[in-house]
Parts: structure tokens; sequence; C-alpha cells
């Protein structure tokens, strides 16, 4: 019940507020006298679990209907959980299976789309997340609702010159899916991807976002922070000038921010660009997890003075 609690009170939270869409066609539908979120319920198999980092797999999912997803939506992804046998299932998982119909699930961000294909990047946490990066190809999977403002949506693209995409973890995944479609509109943005992990074999489609880089060097820029070896991100401002080492030119007014992972991250970058003077509508956010962490104020205080140094020209190649 725990579970299933913690699945509905996501869908309450900063990290999965914002817009709602209803599908245009259904099969089940999942309701609770408290009024959660209701969302239609889709058959889908996947395809594959793909191993794309230390404990990270995507999961390749392909739907039965047709689908209008994009990057950063959030979706409910449901499993049927095997059969409970001792401690083979953890009481978290076993008890949210038991209240609906036996099949686990929880909120995923959508990393990328088609018309007849999900992909979503999870990181293994505990029973539930493993549970998923080792099913087999073939193992039927549900999901439903649609929930949050896509990434590309919620930039405007008429005001901005420069897109910043700051993730942790997992939370790169529909960084890379924003990227891949961004790239296809000539007139959007170039954006420069800052992607923190804490070990470097946790990084993701390193080789890909490097070839995405080269194909789109007027466009895309993207660099690792590796927290074990430098720190955070936010511990110096020597690990902070990488909001400011950039080939694309952008000042404090015209640079939009979308910060996702890590709810301290997350946190401490947004108050850290509100005291810049960033305004609000170019900080788009999206927290996964830590949502209660306490914020560090001298944190706050170097990503702020990093954010101000914006007024500078392009940094030579």
């Amino acid at each position: 019940m725990k579970c299933l609690l913690l699945l509905l009170a996501a869908f309450h939270s900063d990290a999965f507020t914002l817009n709602r869409c209803v599908p245009r066609a259904s099969t089940t539908s999942l309701s609770a006298a408290d009024g959660p979120p209701q969302y239609d319920k889709f058959q889908a198999t996947l395809r594959e679990a793909e191993k794309v980092g230390e404990g990270s797999f995507m999961l390749h999912i392909d739907t039965e209907d047709v689908v209008q997803y994009e990057p950063g939506h959030v979706l409910a992804l449901e499993m049927e959980a095997p059969k409970a046998d001792g401690d083979d299932v953890d009481s978290k998982t076993s008890e949210d299976a038991k209240q609906n119909g036996g099949w686990m699930r929880g909120p995923y961000t959508v990393s990328r789309s088609t018309d007849k294909s999900i992909d979503i990047l999870v990181k293994v946490v505990g029973e539930k997340s493993k549970l998923f990066s080792i099913a087999t190809p073939g193992t039927p999977l549900r999901f439903g609702g649609k929930f949050k403002v896509p990434i590309v949506e919620g930039i405007d693209t008429d005001t901005t010159k420069r897109v910043v995409l700051i993730s942790s973890g997992v939370g790169v995944g529909p960084c890379v899916g924003a990227i891949e479609k961004a790239m296809e509109q000539e007139s959007f943005p170039p954006i420069d991807l800052i992607a923190s992990y804490r070990t470097e074999e946790e990084i993701v489609y390193k080789d890909h976002l490097d070839k995405l880089q080269k194909e789109h060097a007027d466009k895309f820029s993207w660099k690792a922070i590796i927290t074990s070896e430098q720190g955070r991100m936010s511990s110096t401002a020597d690990n902070l000038r990488v909001l400011t080492d950039t080939n694309f030119k952008s000042g404090l007014e015209d640079t939009h921010y979308h910060l996702i992972g890590n709810g301290q991250m997350v946190s401490e970058f947004k108050a850290g660009l509100q005291t810049a003077g960033v305004k609000d509508d170019k900080v788009t956010v999206e927290m996964y997890f830590n949502h209660k962490a306490e914020v560090d104020a001298d944190a706050v205080s170097r990503i702020a003075a990093a954010a101000a140094a914006l007024e500078v020209a392009a940094v030579p190649q």
C-alpha cells in the first residue's frame, strides 16, 4: 500500500505536475475514492531492456495502440509482479501489486517515442526497477496517463538563444530524446547538456551523444560531471564554470534551463537561478526523488554567481 500511495502522491508532487492529457482510447480505468489521477490503460510489450550504463536500462516498449508521447511526458507503467514466494518480492512492490490486480506500477518519464513505441530509462534502485531491468523480451506491459509538459514544448524558442539541460543520473534519458527532437527543428536554439553521474561507468549514451555533437557542432554540445572525482556540480565555483564554458552566446534573459533528476540538485539550481534573476518561465524542472533534501545556501550562492556571469561572449574553440 505504501508504494501505491507513493505513486499517487508523485502525480501530485512538483515532479509530476503541469498538464494532464486524456488518451484517445481505453481498455480499463484506474480510480480511487480519494480522487487520485485516473488513467486509461493500454497494452504493450517489452521489446528489450537495454543496458546503457552501469545500473541504467532503457526499456524499449512496443505498443498495440497508436500513442502520442514526447520526451518529458510522464506516464504510469505497469508490469505483472512475480508470484510472491518468501522474500522474492519486497513488501512495497507486493502490496502495490495486490492493490492493482497483480500488476506493480510507477510513474516514469518518457525518453523518446514513436506512434507505436515508447522508450523509458530506469535506474536500478530497488526491487521494482530491478524487475523491469531483468524482464525478458515479450514481457506484457501496461501503461497510461500523460502528465507534465514535454521538454521541447516548455521552451519558448522565440525568446531563447540557448538551452541548458542539467541532469543527474537517469534524468539524462528524456534530455537525449528532447535533443534528438530539437535537432530536427532548424530554428531551435542551440543546446548545452550538462549530465551528472556518480562514476564514469554510469554515463549513459556517451557514444550517441558524441555522435550528435559531431553532427550538430553548431547546435549541440555536452559534458559529463563525475561527482566521485569532481564533487557535485554546485560544490565549487570551478565546477560551475561549465555553465559559461560554451560556444553558444546568450545572456541571463534569453537562456532557458531545464533541471531534471535529484531533488536537491533541482532545488538548489532553481533557487540559484532565481537569485541570479532568471525569470520563472525560463526554468522548467522535474524531480525524481530526494524532494525534501535541505538546500545548501552556499551552493545556491555559487550557482547564482555562475548564472549571472552569462553576459559573456562565446568561448572560442
